[in-house]
C-alpha cells in the first residue's frame, strides 16, 4: 500500500495566493471569463484541502457506495467553508445540490460511479482526469464549484495512490482553466461526446501527470511510488 501523506496547507496556501495576486493579469490567457479569486474563495479551498487529507488518512473510499455522499460535503466547503453560519446561509442550495446529486438521471452520482466503475483498468492519470471530466461536462455534478470540487476530488485520487496534489499555481493556471473551459462546454453523452470526450481526457491526463514533479513540494516527506504502476 501507498505511505499516507499529509498535506502542506500552508504550502498550498501560498501557491493559490500567488495566483490570486495576479489573477487579473492571468485572466488574459482565459479563453472565458472566470469570477474573481477572492479570500473566501481561496479560505474555502484551504480547507477543502484539509477535508481531502483527512480523507485520505482516514482510508475513505469516495467511490464506495456507502461513501458516495462524501463528496458532497467536498461541494459544501468550497462553496460556504466550515462557518455555522454561513452553512445555514447556504442551506436550500446545499440541500437543492443533493437533489440534483442523487436524482440527475444524466448528470448525477449514479453517471459518475457508473463511470468510474467502467473505467477501473485505465491508468491512475486517465481514471482521475476522467472523473474530472464527468463531474464537469454537462450536465454537471453540481449547481455550483463543480470546477473546484472536481479538482480536490483529483487530488484525493492521486493522493490515494501516494502521488501529490494538483495544485493551481501561476506555472499551470492557464493549463488548468482553458480546458477546463472547454470541458464545461462539452457534453457527457450523444454521439459528439463518443469521441470527443476520449480525447479531452487524454489530454487532461497528460496535463495532469506533468504537473507532479513540481506538486511534490505541496506533500509532508517524500513522495512513495506506488507499488502497482499502471500501465498509460
Amino acid at each position: 500500500m501507498p505511505v499516507t501523506r499529509r498535506l502542506d496547507l500552508t504550502a498550498i496556501e501560498r501557491a493559490l495566493r500567488d495566483v490570486q495576486a495576479r489573477f487579473a493579469q492571468l485572466s488574459q490567457q482565459f479563453t472565458e471569463p472566470r469570477d474573481p479569486f477572492t479570500d473566501e474563495v481561496l479560505h474555502n479551498v484551504i480547507e477543502g484541502y484539509a477535508l481531502i487529507d483527512d480523507y485520505v488518512a482516514r482510508g475513505v473510499d469516495l467511490f464506495d457506495l456507502q461513501q458516495l455522499n462524501l463528496m458532497l460535503e467536498i461541494n459544501a466547503t468550497v462553496l460556504c467553508g466550515n462557518d455555522p453560519a454561513r452553512r445555514l446561509e447556504f442551506a436550500p442550495h446545499l440541500a437543492a445540490t443533493e437533489e440534483r446529486f442523487f436524482n440527475n438521471v444524466e448528470g448525477g452520482i449514479k453517471d459518475l460511479f457508473n463511470w468510474y466503475c467502467a473505467y477501473r483498468s485505465d491508468s491512475l492519470w486517465k481514471r482521475a482526469a476522467g472523473v474530472y471530466v464527468r463531474i464537469l461536462s454537462k450536465p454537471q455534478l453540481f449547481i455550483e464549484g463543480n470546477h473546484r470540487t472536481g479538482s480536490l476530488i483529483v487530488s484525493y485520487l492521486l493522493m490515494r495512490a501516494g502521488l501529490p496534489p494538483f495544485v493551481l499555481t501561476l506555472d499551470n493556471a492557464e493549463g488548468y482553466f482553458n480546458p477546463s473551459s472547454v470541458i464545461r462546454n462539452s457534453a457527457k453523452h450523444g454521439v459528439k461526446a463518443l469521441y470527443e470526450l476520449p480525447k479531452i481526457k487524454k489530454k487532461y491526463a497528460a496535463f495532469l501527470e506533468a504537473q507532479a514533479p513540481a506538486a511534490e513540494r505541496f506533500g509532508l516527506g517524500p513522495v512513495p511510488t506506488p507499488i502497482h504502476q499502471e500501465r498509460h
